[in-house]
């Protein structure tokens, strides 16, 4: 296995300069997430915790990032019912948190036995799956060597990847800086494909859970 060597604090800092700048992925307070230690709600997790994650074994965190913003309209969490994708209770996430979902439906519609999708997407339709407003809500996410499959209340899901494909649009000032400051590391932080392929938004629509 390919050991990947942990970021330097100046590429930490500018992930999260990206999350703070933009609309990412994130887990609500109180969620909680497997580790080696049992489950931890998200907003006790500090760097340095080791993680239970899908492919990798325990890794561990690298930076713990949060915001408080208004928690309606487009950034209204997202609520899923126990059992809907193994969460043994309900589970609140950010609209654009990505959730594994595997299996038939996801084979069906991709071709591929493992999928991510967007918790908004899958709201779409579910009686399962709902916007929740709320007045604000604290959003966490946790920054590990590379973009991993984590379990939260016992669903799969992803942790935050700051330099996806998509990051030159969302946060252009950002990437700028990383480009003078690391331009050896740009091409490969841009190539660095997602813990599993995404669902695109037609297919999506299609599904129901």
């Amino acid at each position: 296995m390919t050991v990947v060597p942990p970021p330097s604090v100046s590429l930490l800092d500018l992930a999260e300069r990206i999350f703070h700048e933009t609309e990412l992925a994130c887990f609500v307070a109180g969620s909680c997430i497997d580790t080696v230690s049992g489950e931890i709600a998200v907003e006790e997790i500090t760097a340095g915790t080791l993680v239970l994650t899908a492919d990798h074994g325990p890794q561990p965190v690298r930076r713990v990032l949060s915001k408080t913003v208004s928690g309606r309209g487009a950034l209204a969490p997202v609520c899923f019912d126990a059992g809907v994708l193994g969460n043994h209770r309900p589970l609140l996430v950010s609209p654009n948190h990505r959730m594994m979902v595997w299996g038939w439906r996801a084979e069906i519609l991709t071709g591929e036995p493992e999928v991510l999708v967007p918790a908004d997407l899958l709201a779409q339709g579910s009686d399962r799956i709902r916007s929740r407003p709320m007045d604000s809500v604290t959003y966490y996410h946790l920054l590990f060597d590379r973009h991993e499959i984590i379990f939260s209340q016992g669903a799969p899901s992803e942790s935050y990847q700051p330099f996806g494909q998509d990051a030159e649009e969302r946060a252009p000032a950002v990437m700028a800086e990383l480009r003078a400051l690391f331009p050896e590391l740009v091409p490969e932080l841009l190539r660095a494909a997602p813990a599993r392929p995404c669902m695109a938004p037609h297919e999506a629509a299609l599904l129901r859970l």
